[in-house]
């Protein structure tokens, strides 16, 4: 029995009492969460994910949520449109979706918004065809772009704007994230927007390269790529469980945005078994990303780029000038910045 220097046996509340602190020391010491882990749920765009999405993989994988004390249900969905109607719906209390989609719900009056996201657009718009050497060459081509209103439709209406041409200048088909690259594989699909990793996989199989069409620098710097919404009942009946679910993408980000070459491998290895591909193929499609700082070590939610997003919808049509939402209504910074604050401490 523990003792104290020149006196008798300690009585047992007080032992109980420092074997219980010493044991929350050591709990914090380790990185493992001293309170009852939070419930929250998510929803992810896969599966297989997106290359943006794995964080979810990387998170799990490397016990970063667990470290922070959330305990993460994640549900999956093809589209991102999806994955952010079920944050409206209350299925989830939490989703990643691309900004197009998040915002033109929220200036519909859905009661959701943006707590973190990410700046850097990925999309390539590439083709095999030898006949398309640029942008006016897709007059009268079918491409891959997906549904209307989705985030490779806009981007592509975009995107062509600047060689004169209109979507109805072309046909596009509804096809993306898995589908697209079986299809580019299986040589169903010649033309087309990608994701970085998807034409990576596409040329990997095949062998082939594939010509990546020019898109002025400016389309790039005027959108925005992703947005992590919450519901707005989310935030007001388990705000500790989106902060501390916060605090696991904060950590999954700086991995995945890391030169070192030991991060590179370890989120390749995630990567490449969480998309079913090739490790070479992930840590190549990783180089690529890095090159265009795709993973940013702050919020992701630029409101510079938010607002040429959101005139952009504006003067497609997509969103009504009376509706345009002002920037408190689409984000709420202070969540990430709690989760940012614990993990300095």
């Amino acid at each position: 029995m523990l003792k104290t220097k020149g006196a008798g046996p300690l009585p047992a509340k007080v032992l109980l009492g420092a074997m219980l602190g010493l044991s929350a020391v050591a709990m914090l010491a380790s990185g493992a969460p001293a309170a009852d882990p939070v419930k929250v749920s998510l929803s992810a765009i896969g599966r297989p994910p997106i290359f943006s999405n794995t964080y979810v993989d990387v998170a799990e994988t490397m016990g970063y949520w667990k470290a922070a004390g959330a305990d993460v249900n994640v549900r999956w969905f093809q589209r991102g449109s999806d994955t952010a109607k079920a944050v409206v719906t209350g299925d989830v209390d939490v989703g990643t979706t691309s900004s197009q989609a998040a915002m033109n719900l929220i200036a519909s009056g859905a009661p959701i918004i943006a707590i973190a996201g990410m700046n850097s657009q990925d999309w390539v718009l590439a083709s095999d065809d030898p006949d398309v050497k640029g942008c006016k060459d897709l007059k009268g081509k079918t491409v891959a772009a997906d549904g209307i209103n989705n985030a490779r439709y806009l981007y592509i209406g975009a995107a062509v704007a600047t060689c004169g041409l209109k979507i109805s200048d072309m046909k596009l088909i509804d096809l993306a994230n898995a589908p697209l690259v079986k299809a580019g594989i299986a040589g169903q699909v010649h033309s087309g927007i990608f994701h970085i990793d998807e034409l990576a996989q596409v040329e990997f199989k095949t062998g082939k390269k594939w010509r990546q069409l020019e898109v002025p620098p400016a389309i790039k710097k005027n959108l925005h790529y992703l947005m992590l919404v919450a519901s707005k009942k989310a935030i007001a009946e388990n705000r500790e469980g989106l902060v501390r679910l916060l605090e696991g993408w904060i950590k999954t980000q700086a991995l995945m945005g890391s030169k070192k070459p030991a991060d590179k491998e370890q989120f390749a290895k995630i990567a490449a078994n969480a998309s079913q591909i090739d490790p070479k193929v992930a840590l190549s499609a990783i180089d690529e990303y890095q090159k265009i700082n795709y993973w940013e070590s702050n919020d992701g939610l630029d409101e510079k780029q938010i607002a040429a997003q959101l005139n952009e919808l504006v003067q497609i049509g997509s969103v009504k000038a009376e509706q345009k939402p002002s920037m408190d209504k689409i984000v709420d910074r202070s969540l990430y910045a709690e989760a940012a604050k614990r993990l300095k401490k």
